[in-house]
This record gives structure tokens, C-alpha cells and sequence, in this order.
């Protein structure tokens, strides 16, 4: 599908068993997307690349949204996947699933979600005695809101009355209202919903995270039910964070034989009364291993058995908690501090627990990464290049004196860059400077060094008497530096890029591709070089890693 009017079409006449791909770009839809008296469909982007597909309403504020009070409307279907793709800027709800009108079984995978008027995705009921939205799933997806909701009427994932609902590896962030009001939470289950399971994900200013049950049942809960508001489920490994105003984390209400463990829960001082709470004489709980800056709160007669949990948090104790990266530090109290729980086998990030003598509290297992840097975990684009130069001696950190990071998406500096070369050319000392800005610098040493090997000229020709150490490195500087330390000559490879002719470094360049330590900046095509972009820590890892083991 290409154009809305047969994106609309193909809707509008969807068969069972049948894909539906969509290409690339932004669709301003004129009616919702209904999805009827089906079964085992998709709905996805042909490429796969949820950025590319964009379905859009006629906004979130804007009252006159038309035929386009949702993007994505599901009625009497099962087995319906939703994938891949951006879903924005609807009046009501981005995605409704009519569980009165017996959908069930609906995936949603990769998606992003931005700007919806109430709920970005909505399981509704009539009622008992049912049919309701069942066997819901929400994964691997983005759900925010740009800056704020229109109104407190909102929640990320609001069911009610569902049940066998799983909620993972995603990130809510700005599930929020306007300032002074109180959003729903996050992610809400209530109305008798049975059996939730909501793991792994990460939640970043939200006024309220989650929440199994709300308040007491009503004409609407799941088979007449008079007691509890959500029973069953477990909350585990999610990660939340919090810098603004707000209300709790973790809740659960009216709530039977729920677990809530291994959690991080870092509110900041926005809500101490507790990050996590156990609420109504209805309420039975297991709650363990919990890691927080605030309480555990029992209120009004709710009861928990309560183990392992730490709730007293420091900032320091996680690798960028200012970005929700709650990851555990080496050697912090939380570490190999927590009694085992069968039912959390695995951490936020899937890794097996426990990694050491025993598991961590929260929601993190930490483990000490190959390449000794938390930033660089396995898996990682540069994991081989910067774990090389560590064992090697040619790096040590970007955070002194801890230097457990490495930080490979920043920027090179000129001052950096100088120590790398230092270290791994093993260069001689210099006895003075030429350079008048390079003094008080922690790579003073080593820039001298560098000029005496006639690596540098400095920044600042013709005078050449200033360094620059804190500028950032670009393709083509740093082709020049790698070019003079290898010694490299030769008339290199003239005819491997299209954009560095006329560039200064342009000999270098061709000089370092004919070497094979550079391949280009724009995969697969490969030809261009980009000689004025910057140069990240963890590209020019990769770059010495190549430049030092060629044959």
C-alpha cells in the first residue's frame, strides 16, 4: 500500500489470513483503520522500520478529527498483529481494541506511539458477561507524549476487564499531564483484569507508572466480580524514573495474588510518601527485591508479605540515571545482595540472574562487560574495537576516576585523540609544548609528545601555536592524524570517495582507504567519506583497532 486510499481500501476489505505491508511515508488518514470479522491478520510496514511508516490523525487537541476519532480500530477480530510502524495524533485513542465486540488476541510490536487524546491503546468492555479484549500484547514499542497530555484523562495502556495481558520492553516516557494535574498511570489494568504480566519495561516522566487495579469493581468488572479489581499477574524488572511532579510508581488496588519484585523505582523526592504501594484491605501482595528512593507504603489495610527490597537508593549507585539508565554501578550495595525469587529468572535486559554469588536487587543483574565499560555491553556495535584498545592500554574511561564508561557515542576531541595515539604508538616524552592553550590539560603531556613526533601542527595555521584540545575531532583530521603515525605514502586509492575533492585531507584519505582502515560513512553504498563530520569515541575505536592489526 502507497497511498491513503488504498491503505483505506485494503483495510476496508481485509480477509482473514492476509498481510497487509505499507510503504514508506506518512499516511493523513481520513477514516480510522477499522478492522472487522477477521482473523489471523497483520497490519505492518513493508520495510520494517517503524520511523518510516506514519499514520497520522487530525491531531490530539483538535475536536474536528472527522471519520478519525482513532488510527487503528479492532471490532469482532482475533489474531491481529499491529507492527512496525509510527501511530500519532489522535483525538481519542490511537489504538482501540472493542473487547464488547469480541476482539481479542491483538499484538503490538515496534511501534511508536506519539500524542494521543486520551489512551494510546484502549481495551474496552460492555461488561459481563462479556466478551472482552483478551491475550493482549504491547512489546518492543515507544509510547510518549511529545510534551504533555491535553488533559489528566489519559494512560499508555488502559484495559479493563482483560485478561492473559503481556506488557514488555517498552518505553513510556511523558505519560504525563498538564502541570498541576495527576495523568492516569501508564500502564492501567483494572476492572477485574486477570493475570497481567508487565516486565522489562522503562518508564521515564511519568506521573504514574503502574497500576493492577484502581478502585473498587464496578458494573463493568470481568464476570460480576464484587471484590477484587485486578487478580493474578507480576510486575517485574521494569525500570522507572521520575525528575518532575508526579504520584506513585507501583501500585496495586483491590489486587489478589499479585507479585511486584525486582523493580527500580527512582522518584527523586517527588512523592516520598513511596515508590511502591499496596492499597486496600483487599489487596494481597508479594513484594520482593525491589530497589527504590522511597517507601514500600501499605495503605488502608492492604496486605503483602515483603522481602529483600532496598529503598534507599542513591544516584551514584547507576551508570546516567538523568537518561533513566538505571543499570547498576560495579560494586554497589545492591549487588549480589538479594535472596532468589523463582518467578524472575532474567533482568531488565534478559540477561539470566543471578551473575554472581547471588541475584541483585532492582531491576538490573549486573555484569562486568568485556570490554569493562557498562556503556559497551555485548551485543554493542563497537563491543570488539573498544574491548581490543582496553586490553591493550590505549583506553581507560571517559568518567575518571570511576572510568567504568567509555561513552562511544561523543564526540572525539583534538586532547583525547592525542592520548589514543600516545598510548598506541608508544611515543616518546617531550620535554616542553609549542602550544599556548594546552596547559592545565589532563592530555597536555601527551600532546606535546605528539607534536615532537611531527604527528600535529597544531589547529590554528599559519601560526600553528594553539592546539585546540577540546575541539572535536573530524573524518578528515583524524584521517591526517592516523596518516602521520602510520607512516603511511603512496599515491593511496584516488578513486574510492565522491565528496573529498578539495577537501585538505584529501591525500590522507585516499592514503587511509587504500590501507583498508577506512570504508566509508555511508553503508553499504560506501562512497563517501565525510570528511567534515565528527568523529564518536566509539568510530575512532574501530578505526585504530583496524589502523594497528593490518597485515
Amino acid at each position: 500500500m502507497a497511498t491513503v486510499p488504498e491503505l483505506q481500501a485494503a483495510v476496508a476489505n481485509l480477509e482473514s489470513n492476509t498481510t497487509i505491508l505499507i510503504a514508506d511515508g506518512t499516511y493523513n488518514l481520513n477514516n480510522t483503520l477499522n478492522i472487522r470479522d477477521v482473523t489471523n491478520v497483520a497490519i505492518r510496514s513493508q520495510s520494517g522500520n517503524r520511523e518510516a511508516v506514519v499514520l497520522r490523525g487530525r491531531g490530539m487537541s483538535n475536536p474536528a478529527h472527522g471519520n478519525v476519532p482513532h488510527v487503528i480500530a479492532v471490532y469482532d477480530a482475533s489474531n491481529v498483529l499491529i507492527a512496525d510502524m509510527t501511530l500519532r495524533d489522535a483525538y481519542y485513542h490511537l489504538i482501540q481494541i472493542h473487547g464488547e465486540a469480541d476482539a481479542d488476541g491483538v499484538r503490538m510490536h515496534n511501534l511508536h506511539l506519539i500524542d494521543a487524546g486520551e489512551q494510546f491503546i484502549k481495551g474496552s468492555t460492555a461488561g459481563p458477561p462479556g466478551p472482552y479484549a483478551d491475550g493482549g500484547e504491547v512489546s518492543c514499542s515507544v509510547i510518549e507524549y511529545t510534551d504533555r497530555a491535553r488533559s489528566d484523562y489519559t494512560n499508555g495502556v488502559d484495559v479493563l476487564a482483560g485478561s492473559d495481558w503481556v506488557i514488555r520492553d517498552n518505553v513510556f516516557r511523558n505519560i504525563r499531564a498538564p502541570l498541576g494535574q495527576l495523568a492516569g498511570p501508564a500502564i492501567l489494568m483494572w476492572r477485574n483484569s486477570l493475570d497481567t504480566i508487565v516486565e522489562r519495561n522503562l518508564f521515564v516522566e511519568c506521573d504514574r507508572a503502574i497500576a493492577l487495579g484502581l478502585s473498587s469493581p464496578d458494573a463493568n468488572s470481568r464476570n460480576g466480580e464484587t471484590v477484587y479489581d485486578h487478580q493474578g499477574g507480576i510486575i517485574r524488572n521494569n525500570m522507572i524514573y521520575r525528575e518532575g511532579p508526579g504520584d506513585i510508581g507501583i501500585t496495586v488496588n483491590y489486587a489478589r495474588d499479585v507479585e511486584i519484585s525486582h523493580n527500580t523505582v527512582i522518584l527523586n523526592g517527588t512523592f516520598p510518601w513511596g515508590a511502591i504501594e499496596y492499597r486496600f484491605a483487599a489487596t494481597d501482595a508479594a513484594i520482593h527485591n525491589n530497589l527504590t528512593d522511597a517507601p514500600i507504603w501499605r495503605r488502608n489495610g492492604g496486605n503483602a508479605v515483603i522481602t529483600g527490597n532496598l529503598t534507599t537508593a542513591q544516584l551514584d549507585w547507576f551508570v546516567d540515571p538523568d537518561s533513566g539508565d538505571l543499570h547498576l554501578r560495579r560494586g554497589t550495595p545492591p549487588v549480589d545482595t538479594a535472596p532468589a525469587v523463582a518467578s524472575v529468572a532474567d533482568d531488565f535486559d534478559g540477561a539470566p540472574r543471578p551473575y554472581g554469588s547471588a541475584a541483585d536487587i532492582g531491576a538490573d543483574e549486573y555484569a562486568e562487560p568485556p570490554s569493562g565499560f557498562l556503556d559497551v555491553p555485548p551485543g554493542h556495535l563497537f563491543e570488539g574495537d573498544v574491548t581490543w584498545l582496553a586490553d591493550n592500554g590505549i583506553t581507560r574511561g571517559c568518567n575518571p576516576p570511576r572510568n567504568d564508561l567509555f561513552c562511544p557515542e561523543a564526540g572525539m576531541t583534538r586532547g583525547q585523540m592525542a592520548s589514543f595515539l600516545v598510548r598506541a604508538f608508544d611515543l616518546d616524552p617531550a620535554a616542553t609544548s609549542p602550544f599556548t592553550d594546552t596547559a592545565g590539560s589532563i592530555h597536555e603531556a601527551d600532546i606535546a609528545a605528539l607534536e615532537q613526533a611531527g604527528i600535529t601542527k597544531g589547529c590554528n595555521p599559519p601560526a600553528n601555536d594553539r592546539f585546540c584540545p577540546g575541539s572535536t575531532v573530524t573524518r578528515g583530521q583524524m584521517a591526517a592524524f592516523l596518516v602521520r603515525s602510520l607512516r603511511l605514502t603512496g599515491s593511496g586509492d584516488g578513486s574510492r570517495f565522491i565528496d573529498d575533492d578539495g577537501s585538505i585531507f584529501e591525500h590522507e584519505i585516499e592514503l587511509l582507504a587504500g590501507a583498508g582502515i577506512t570504508r566509508g560513512c555511508n553503508p553499504p553504498l560506501n562512497n563517501r567519506f565525510c570528511p567534515q563530520s565528527p568523529v564518536t569515541r566509539g568510530q575512532m575505536a574501530a578505526f585504530l583497532h583496524r589502523a594497528l592489526i593490518r597485515p
